[in-house]
């Protein structure tokens, strides 16, 4: 059985912590929709593709003080009190690395809570909640 692996996970202290192709709940007309996700410094964003990282953040939403559940096999929901993201993985494997990786992510976001304020609102100006 081969599967394709749409997720790249950076084991260096790079900008990136990880990135990949999910699908966030949209509405009740689209349904999920594919979205090019990054993980970096605490945040979760995503973009309708990739191209679009240079210039159009559609979303974020900050790990610190989130809580991340499992819903079924693909299926997990971030929710930080202020946003909830409904988010969908192509396979049960793909989705436990997401939520491992997000786990890690808010656990360091707690613990550099002073360093990351700065970077957050600068990430919360750039980008736009579009959908």
């Amino acid at each position: 059985m081969s599967a394709l692996n749409t997720t790249d996970i950076k084991a260096s202290h790079s900008d990136a912590e990880m990135k990949g192709w999910l699908f966030k709940w949209t509405n009740y007309l689209k349904g999920y929709q594919k979205r090019w996700f990054v993980l970096s410094n605490g945040l979760l964003s995503y973009y309708r593709n990739q191209a679009e990282m240079s210039h159009t953040c559609r979303g974020t939403i900050s790990l610190r003080g989130a809580i991340i559940q499992t819903e079924d096999s693909c299926t997990f929901i971030i929710s930080n009190g202020v946003q909830t993201f409904h988010i969908k993985a192509s396979n049960e494997v793909e989705r436990q690395r997401w939520v491992t990786a997000l786990e890690l992510a808010k656990s360091k976001a707690r613990s550099t809570r002073e360093s990351g304020n700065t970077y957050l609102y600068a990430c919360s100006l750039k980008c736009h909640h579009l959908g």
